[in-house]
């Protein structure tokens, strides 16, 4: 289930920088202790994490074993570490966290009209039951129901995408919408070609990424492709056979790359593209989601005078 982490957006890129800036592990979050002077748990975690690497755990098992991420971001790190990218991992992280805190603040503030609107007109049918002595339950159901459709949609909002792309994995119906299976293969492709950039085998690559979801559905799929390369099949073949690439553009990609030997560069230019269609649909749905709650208040708001 969900982790709230300890590392926002700020956190992850301060600790990005200060291993790019050459420290050690120990010494970065030494430093990073020293800056979060106004957040005690991180504090905490940070010098018990330095005890952890003292007694030669890594890096990744420091932060996952006192919830500096959740357990996707972990997944993700843990992988980056094995190709020696942890930086640039921590950099990519910190820059989706800071775009999800962004469009979390933004989309509240725009949704405050649409539940002012509905106070004022679940109070303007109080008073209109009290004065025609009717009951008063119609207007406390539909602001429960209300208090309620609204936690539910700021919960789902603040999920991190792994772990929605995990419960897709064990409801495969999900990777049938067009907009999960183009966000499974822009994420897992990204983790792949991370490790495919510094010599890891494709086969070897699949193990690593066999726990990155907690469905028992992806793993068997993973089994699958890495058991066709393993019979020295290509990797086109392999994946197209377990299921994990999902659409066509991805699979003609995979077929040049292979072909013209340059597999690696052809993949990194499809998700390059692909990341700026997958934030014109983000985008889009955050424009779009405060005036369909708007909506949804002015049909309660004039349910409840007529």
């Amino acid at each position: 289930m969900f982790q709230q982490s300890l590392m926002n957006g700020h956190w992850c890129r301060a600790l990005a920088t200060l291993l790019l800036s050459g420290l050690d592990t120990q010494s970065a979050l030494s430093a990073l202790k020293e800056q979060a002077t106004d957040n005690v748990a991180l504090q905490r975690a940070c010098l018990y994490a330095i005890e952890e690497l003292k007694q030669g755990a890594s890096l990744t098992q420091a932060l996952a074993n006192y919830g500096f991420f959740n357990r996707y971001h972990v997944e993700q790190l843990r992988v980056a570490e094995l190709s020696g990218k942890i930086p640039a991992m921590l950099a990519s992280l910190a820059t989706r966290l800071e775009q999800q805190y962004e469009r979390q603040q933004r989309l509240r503030t725009q949704l405050k009209l649409s539940q002012a609107v509905i106070i004022i007109g679940l109070l303007a049918s109080v008073f209109l039951a009290v004065a025609r002595e009717q009951s008063l339950w119609p207007q406390c159901w539909q602001l429960v129901l209300i208090v309620v459709i609204t936690k539910a949609l700021f919960r789902v909002l603040s999920l991190d995408i792994l772990l929605l792309l995990a419960m897709a994995w064990t409801y495969q119906w999900l990777l049938k919408i067009a907009l999960v299976s183009r966000l499974f293969e822009y994420y897992w492709y990204n983790l792949w070609l991370l490790q495919s950039d510094a010599g890891v085998d494709n086969a070897q690559v699949l193990f690593n990424l066999r726990d990155l979801f907690s469905s028992s559905n992806y793993r068997h799929h993973n089994r699958i492709a890495q058991r066709y390369l393993e019979e020295g099949n290509t990797l086109l073949f392999s994946l197209s056979q377990a299921g994990l690439i999902l659409t066509s553009p991805l699979k003609q990609v995979i077929l040049v790359g292979e072909k013209s030997g340059k597999l690696t560069q052809a993949v990194n230019h499809h998700l390059t593209l692909e990341k700026q269609r997958i934030d014109i649909i983000i985008v889009s749905f955050y424009e779009w989601l405060p005036r369909i709650y708007y909506v949804l208040a002015l049909g309660i708001v004039l349910d409840t005078l007529l």
